[in-house]
């Protein structure tokens, strides 16, 4: 029978204790596409070939003021090849409590069907972009944890 090579999968994960303090935290810095991760996948029959890419970040956002509403948002994008193949735009709320500074956790993850890979390497790349930079009521956002996967699917 022999061993089945198709699906393949490849992944790059980062886990970290803490979102807020962690040596493996990327702070993004406002309108700057920061890559956090990246696989590398190779297609060898493009026409029947299918990517599915499923990817996860954990967001940390710390509070610079205590008991007002805050409103950010950031672009969560997948490349291939340094194309743009998949956008989010996610505005996020949350609400410190009153004489608190406060710490905000969200976990935002897209899967993506890439249904047209290219013959050969192809790189996906995950990006986030802290598009409003200046919330007064926002002292950083950190992206902590985080895993892109790909799952080649010849048919």
């Amino acid at each position: 029978m022999g061993i089945k090579e198709e699906p393949f999968v490849v992944a790059q994960s980062v886990s970290v204790d803490n979102p807020f303090n962690d040596p493996d935290v990327i702070f993004l810095q406002g309108n700057t596409p920061t890559t956090v991760a990246t696989v590398d996948v190779c297609v060898k029959q493009p026409q029947r070939t299918q990517v599915c890419i499923d990817s996860m970040v954990q967001v940390g956002v710390g509070a610079s003021t205590a008991g007002n509403p805050t409103t950010f948002v950031m672009t969560y994008e997948l490349f291939r090849n340094n194309t743009p193949i998949a956008t989010i735009n996610d505005e996020m709320d949350y609400s410190s409590p009153p004489n608190e500074t406060f710490n905000y956790t969200n976990f935002p993850n897209f899967p993506v069907v890439d249904k047209d890979p290219i013959a050969g390497n192809n790189s996906y790349d995950l990006v986030c972009t802290r598009v409003t930079a200046n919330e007064s009521e926002v002292a950083f956002i950190g992206i902590g944890s985080r895993s892109l996967k790909a799952t080649v699917i010849t048919s």
